[in-house]
């Protein structure tokens, strides 16, 4: 009788090596989220800092603005979904988190208890 492919999964680490790709791309894009936002607020204190004065900003949202706060908001629904993703595989391969699974395999290869 074969086994399972949620055994196959985890005894191959192939789910280890997904969960942990789902991580990453979930970090990366959650940088890539933030970072617009702030680059411009990091802007705004220097020049301010240079000029030792208030700049002038504009309190209308231009075409760029617009399009950065799109962008930002698709990163983070990128990062949510591969959260999402990696939280479901581990749960399901593993019966805990994502960081829970990578941890406590990181144990067991550490230990020699892998086959």
């Amino acid at each position: 009788m074969r086994p399972p492919l949620r055994q196959v999964l985890a005894d191959s680490h192939v789910a280890a090596v997904a969960i942990a790709l789902f991580l990453l791309w979930s970090l990366d894009a959650a940088f890539s989220a933030v970072w617009p936002p702030i680059s411009h607020v990091l802007e705004y204190a220097f020049t301010a800092i240079a000029i030792l004065d208030i700049p002038y900003f504009s309190h209308s949202f231009t075409v760029a603005d617009r399009s950065m706060l799109i962008l930002s908001l698709v990163y983070l629904y990128s990062c949510l979904v591969s959260f999402a993703a990696a939280w479901v595989l581990s749960r399901w391969i593993y019966g805990m988190g994502p960081l829970a699974a990578l941890i406590s395999l990181r144990r067991k290869l550490i230990r020699g208890e892998h086959a």
